[in-house]
């Protein structure tokens, strides 16, 4: 690229982006009909259309969470409400009647905020049994970007439900480094982990070292930002639903 070009990164770009997925494809992924080189238990990209395998390293440019209230997949699925903030949800004030698999119905409200409407606590997702889990799933989301591949557009993993303590473990890594996440160098892998459902693919991360190409680190911190002022959109939110 000409020196030229390069004094003005991102302008004239597109603000209302919505960043693609880094997805760990599961037993039930439709990438695994849908493309001949997918496979179980790696990684895909879903801008680039392209398997990543089972082990890649990233930079966690951006982290934020907010809370989804999924309808049940045996319902048709789908986001019914969602709190981008963590806080408020939006529809607020809000009732969902939905059928769960046991074929009980179930009303959601969603109130004003997430600690008000107590759906994010455990016995909410059926009242009539305390022992369910939360109906809220908290989503933790990470902006990646690729210090091997640098050419390559960010992409955004989405970790929820059997994934959260992956993604905790992470941030409380992180929370102990003196330098920015976004200078920071992960070795992320795919790893067999087990539920009350089954076996299912799961992260692992392990820490690498610190950026040390500035520029690669001047354009973290830049995406960073622009996270930070506009907030992150991510594509094709609503097939989370099934990582």
């Amino acid at each position: 690229m000409p020196a030229f070009l390069q004094d003005h990164p991102g302008l004239g770009s597109l603000g209302n982006v919505e960043v693609p997925r880094l997805k760990l494809l599961q037993a039930s992924s439709p990438e695994l009909a849908q493309f001949e080189d997918a496979r179980q238990g790696e990684f895909w990209h879903s801008l680039l259309g392209k398997n990543i395998g089972p082990s890649i390293r990233i930079c966690p440019v951006f982290i934020n969470w907010c809370f989804i209230l999924w309808r049940p997949r045996e319902a048709g699925g789908g986001i019914l409400a969602r709190a981008d903030d963590g806080k408020h949800w939006t529809p607020a004030d809000t009732e969902f009647t939905v059928k769960l698999k046991n074929g009980d119905d179930v009303t959601w409200r969603t109130g004003r905020t997430v600690a008000a409407s107590g759906l994010n606590k455990r016995g909410s997702y059926n009242p009539n049994d305390p022992n369910s889990p939360p109906a809220a799933a908290r989503m933790y989301s990470i902006v990646c970007s690729f210090p091997d591949r640098q050419n390559w557009p960010p992409a955004v993993l989405t970790l929820q439900r059997t994934s959260v303590k992956a993604a905790t473990k992470l941030i409380d890594q992180l929370r102990v480094l003196r330098a920015p996440s976004f200078g920071v160098i992960l070795e992320m892998a795919s790893v067999k982990d087990e539920s009350p459902s089954g076996e299912f693919n799961n992260y692992a991360f392990e820490l690498y070292g610190p950026v040390e190409d500035k520029p690669f680190y001047e354009e973290n911190s830049r995406q960073y930002r622009f996270f930070i002022e506009h907030g992150l959109k991510v594509k094709d939110l609503e097939s989370a639903q099934d990582d």
